[in-house]
């Protein structure tokens, strides 16, 4: 077996990244789709670290971000509209693809009084739409790039269903026992590839940490305003599920290293035509994290309630889960982020935090967009992606 060196580099807490000597001085243009979202703003500011790589970096978004690097050209654009649409905007702006990184997501609002995800059809109708008219749009356009990178994510392994295969593998079967847009993207970018002969890459994260102006899906953003808002109620953090959801890993995949990876996929001739998931790499559990979180606020914990009488227990509709075997998931919970977020003492908070800090959102006003993702993060199952 021969040895292979390569030279790696850090970029503030982010270290071992891989270099890319073989592709240095290329020049190449890139494509990134949801460029205003959490991944996709990421894996923008990324690229733009590599001029000698990244010549040109396309931002597509229905509101493409505002740059003022002048290798970032922001192009606003509707993948839910027809591909002849989407072709011609394509061509007026004059962009080029070497490469292309799809992050784009739609999450359709809820009926009143459903969770995040219950709007399985609608959620796959519009998700697999916005990949599907992307490509036929490419076709039209004549844009083939040498790899196309789809980012799906976690719940392809079922997570959000009940207990998974664990740890969650890439070699693991689909789960079928409920619709799932990620299995349609696919399907659509395999074909796609194949006709057009080129190559892809699918990157699976789990949850997503980043920083980006409309976060919704993610935890952390709601964490940090759960915190601040008790804070100034002057009340411990208060947890709401049991022992085994305290103890439960659950990896997480910040958005900065998803974007490295992302380019490593990109450019790495063995990471083609395969599915990769992607995590910071570190153990994880929200009963780790509390304290922690506790003490960066400044406000004392809880820890799970004790008496079993005031959990609530809801039953996943799933029996054998996506494990394959077993009995359906079952979930403990003493209360939701999502019903705390309406409380009278909350809101009345939050509007005293947002006019002393000049925060232009209240993130109260679309709870289940908002808190949603939290609440789904209480489940006793574990979020192993290897």
């Amino acid at each position: 077996m021969g040895v292979t060196t390569r030279t790696v580099e850090s970029h503030g807490i982010f270290h071992s990244l891989p270099t890319f000597p073989e592709h240095d001085g290329k020049k190449y243009s890139a494509i990134v789709t949801g460029a205003n979202g959490i991944s996709g703003a990421a894996l923008v500011e990324v690229l733009s670290q590599a001029p000698e790589r990244w010549e040109k970096i396309f931002a597509l978004s229905r509101r493409p971000p505002t740059a003022k690097n002048p290798r970032i050209h922001s192009v606003a654009i509707d993948f839910l509209g027809e591909p002849q649409d989407i072709a011609r905007v394509l061509k007026e702006n004059d962009v080029t693809a070497d490469y292309i990184f799809f992050s784009s997501y739609v999450q359709p609002p809820t009926k009143p009084g459903e969770g995040l995800w219950s709007n399985t059809d609608e959620l796959e109708e519009k998700n697999v739409k916005l990949l599907s008219s992307f490509l036929s749009a490419l076709s039209i356009a004549s844009i083939i790039p040498k790899r196309f990178v789809l980012q799906t994510g976690a719940k392809h392994y079922g997570i959000h269903l009940g207990p998974t295969l664990n740890p969650e593998e890439e070699s693991d079967p689909r789960p079928t026992i409920a619709p799932n847009f990620y299995f349609g993207q696919e399907d659509a970018l395999f074909k796609w590839t194949r006709d057009n002969n080129t190559s892809w890459t699918v990157t699976r994260p789990g949850w997503i940490l980043g920083a980006v102006k409309d976060a919704a899906m993610n935890f952390v953003n709601s964490l940090a305003v759960y915190a601040s808002i008790q804070k100034e109620l002057r009340k411990p953090l208060e947890f709401p599920g049991d022992i085994a959801t305290w103890d439960s890993k659950k990896d997480q995949s910040t958005s900065t290293l998803i974007a490295y990876f992302a380019e490593w996929a990109a450019l790495t001739v063995g990471a083609a035509n395969q599915a990769l998931n992607i995590t910071d790499g570190s153990e994880f559990s929200l009963g780790k994290f509390w304290p922690v979180l506790a003490h960066w606020y400044g406000v004392d914990y809880s820890v799970p309630e004790s008496d079993e009488s005031k959990y609530h227990t809801f039953e996943m509709p799933f029996e054998p889960p996506p494990r394959g075997f077993g009995p359906r998931g079952k979930i403990q919970t003493s209360w939701s982020f999502v019903e705390w977020s309406q409380r009278t003492d909350v809101q009345s908070a939050w509007k005293t935090i947002q006019a002393r800090d000049n925060l232009l959102q209240n993130p109260l006003d679309e709870p289940v967009k908002n808190f949603g993702l939290l609440d789904a993060e209480i489940s006793p199952w574990s979020r192993t992606l290897r």
